[in-house]
Order: structure tokens, then C-alpha cells, then sequence
């Protein structure tokens, strides 16, 4: 089974493959190639892209599934980046690179403490364990996980996202909170016969800002967190917009739903 040297240059290898959501395929691949050579007994890539990897103890028993993502936001800054986003290079005893921690550096982790695990046991163990790379998470979180856990039907979940080598026992929702506020277009040289859109979103935006969040005494506040606005037309080259939307990215917690949620945004802009 692999030394620590070899987790370490399959960590990088990973890092070297851009992997951009929509975009995992080369690093899905790698994946699927390594839990192969590991011994997984069955690996598979299912419609949306996501490797799934199973080894079969000798027994009956539950399922329990590692589950990591292998998708990254974007680089947008590679020049004022100290180290090369896809180089995956180590300095100070750290390995460098878009995804280290969020999260091929786990995904790789889990995929070989699994082999390793079945090579300690000789696969003497109850049930199954199981190992899933997903894709679209920094875009669509949540729909390529549905679908492994149809395929997997684990009876429990082991995600690897960064937690600063602690155990956490839950995790906050999510939901996004779309706000668009209209105005009426006309040529920015005569801006007093139109309504400017993005002036009215700046005014709903500080009303939104004052929204004091729900805590739970786990998961912590039930953050609301501006993430996007754009106006329209854009391009609005010498043309006051019409149209203004500003997008939230809201963690939601136990008991908060969609009424819960957007009760809070209408009750501050009313």
C-alpha cells in the first residue's frame, strides 16, 4: 500500500489538473484510475461525472461513505499567487495549489486510507466502505451528492471539507436569496428622466445588511451574505440600468425554511 511519500505525490498530481466545476473530467479520471490500482472492488463514474468507489467487507454491515468534492472555483489571480495555483508545489511542509483544502488533499486522503484500511483488515470488517469525488459542488451543491447517495444509500456520511483537523457534528444549509429591484432606463447624460436601479439596490442592500441573524447553539448564525449584483443592460455604456440583481448566499439552520428565509428579506425591505 502506498507510502506517505506516495499520498503526498498523488496529492499533487491532483493539484496539476485544473479542475474548474463543469470541468473535473481529468481529475475524475485520476481518481477512478487510483481507486483501481488500490483494489476497490467496483468503481464507477455516474452520469453527472462523480467516481464512486466501493470496497466490500467480508461480513454484513452497514455502508459508510467518505465523501469529498472535486471541483474548484476559479483562478481569476494566478499572477498574485506566491505559488503556482496548479503546480501543487510544498514549501514549509504545506502543498500549494487551487483545491488543497477544498479539497482534493482530503479527497486523495480518503481514497487511501480506504485501500489502506481494507489492506490492514484483510477486509475482515462488517459491511461496506465507500468513497465518492463529486463535481458541480461549488456551483450546484448538493445535486451530484443526491445522486451518490441513491447510488451509495449510506447508512453514515464522513465529509472531508477542512474543519481544522477537528470533528464537526453538523453543518449549516444553504440557499440562495435573489433580489432584483427595477428602474426605468434612459441615456446617462440625462439621468433625471429615468430611475436608476442599482440606486434603489443600494438602498435595499443596506436594509438587508440590518437582518439579525438566527443562531443555533452547533451550527452558529444563519449567515446572509451578498455574493453578486449586476445590472442591466450590461455593458451599460452611457445607459442608466433598468434592472438591478443582487444574489445572497444564505446558510440556513435547523428549523429555517423557505418561508423563514425570505419572511426576513421582505420584512427589511417592506
Amino acid at each position: 500500500m502506498d507510502t506517505n511519500e506516495q499520498l503526498i505525490a498523488f496529492c499533487q498530481e491532483a493539484l496539476r489538473i485544473p479542475s474548474y466545476s463543469g470541468q473535473e473530467q481529468g481529475v475524475a479520471e485520476l481518481m477512478k484510475r487510483k481507486m483501481e490500482e488500490y483494489g476497490f472492488d467496483e468503481v464507477i463514474i455516474d452520469r453527472f461525472g462523480s467516481v464512486l468507489g466501493t470496497i466490500n467487507g467480508k461480513r454484513p454491515g452497514k455502508t459508510v461513505l467518505m465523501d469529498g468534492h472535486i471541483d474548484t472555483v476559479d483562478v481569476i489571480d494566478a499572477p498574485q499567487w506566491e505559488h503556482d495555483p496548479f503546480g501543487g508545489e510544498i514549501a514549509d511542509g504545506k502543498i500549494y495549489g487551487r483545491g488543497a483544502s477544498d479539497m482534493k488533499g482530503s479527497d486523495c486522503a480518503m481514497i487511501t486510507a480506504a485501500a489502506r484500511f481494507a489492506e490492514k483488515t484483510g477486509r475482515d470488517f462488517a459491511g461496506r466502505v465507500c468513497v465518492s469525488c463529486t463535481v458541480h459542488e461549488e456551483r450546484f451543491e448538493g445535486v451530484s451528492s443526491r445522486e451518490i447517495t441513491r447510488l451509495a444509500k449510506p447508512d453514515l456520511v464522513i465529509i472531508g471539507e477542512a474543519t481544522s483537523t477537528t470533528v464537526k457534528r453538523g453543518q449549516r444549509g444553504r440557499a440562495e436569496v435573489v433580489v432584483e429591484t427595477e428602474g426605468v432606463s434612459c441615456h446617462s447624460s440625462n439621468p433625471e428622466k429615468g430611475v436608476n436601479a442599482v440606486y434603489a439596490m443600494t438602498a435595499v442592500i443596506d436594509e438587508i445588511r440590518k437582518i439579525v441573524p438566527n443562531e443555533h447553539p452547533l451550527l452558529g448564525k444563519g449567515i446572509l451574505e451578498l455574493t453578486d449584483i449586476i445590472s442591466q443592460p450590461y455593458p451599460g455604456a452611457s445607459v442608466v440600468p433598468s434592472l438591478c440583481r443582487a444574489t445572497f448566499d444564505r446558510r440556513t439552520l435547523v428549523g429555517e425554511d423557505e418561508a423563514v428565509i425570505l419572511g426576513q428579506v421582505n420584512e427589511a425591505i417592506a
